[in-house]
This record gives C-alpha cells, structure tokens and sequence, in this order.
C-alpha cells in the first residue's frame, strides 16, 4: 500500500512524503474530517513509512512492512474510538504493551 492508492488529496500527500524525506516528523498528527473520506488509510499508510526500515514509499520488502501488511508490526497499534470517545482502558492497554 502507498499514497498512489489514495486518489486525491495530492497536497496532503506531498506534506506527509516530505516530512519524511527531510526527516521531520512531528510527534504527532491529527486526521480530521468527516467519516469515509479516508483518513484511516492516509495515517496507516503514512506509519508504514515512517516505519519503513528502507525508507521507501512502496518497500514492503523490509521486516517492519511485512510486519505492518501482516497487521503485526509491534509498534503500530489502533486505538478504535467507542461511541465517538476513547476509553481510559484503551489508553492502559496501549501503555502495557508500551507502545
């Protein structure tokens, strides 16, 4: 999987490519909008290359993208909202597996 996928939003897929490139990643990044427009897929596709150990767009050749295609990849994790909120016991769960 990669950006090609994604059709449109062709701003925001430079921002996040170049972010990359010049290895300036912010600590964290809010995906906003309304539901089935494809925010899931822009963050998941945007970690696996952060998490790309061959720093490529379309790797998934390295471990980390077999992992993450696998959905196994030991510092990747969803947190699911229930009812438009995150519980507390989501948040305990992501910090025992110290994620």
């Amino acid at each position: 999987m990669s950006f090609e996928n994604i059709i449109g939003n062709e701003k925001t897929k430079e921002l996040l490519k170049n972010s990359i490139k010049q290895n300036n990643i912010l600590h964290s990044y809010l995906f906003l909008g309304i539901e089935g427009i494809g925010k899931s897929l822009f963050a998941k596709e945007f970690s696996k290359m952060i998490l790309c150990e061959n720093k490529k767009e379309n790797c998934n050749e390295c471990k980390s993208c077999i992992e993450f295609e696998n959905n196994n990849h030991p510092d990747f994790m969803i947190i699911e909202n229930e009812e438009k909120t995150i519980k507390i016991e989501q948040i305990r769960y992501m910090r025992a597996k110290n994620i």
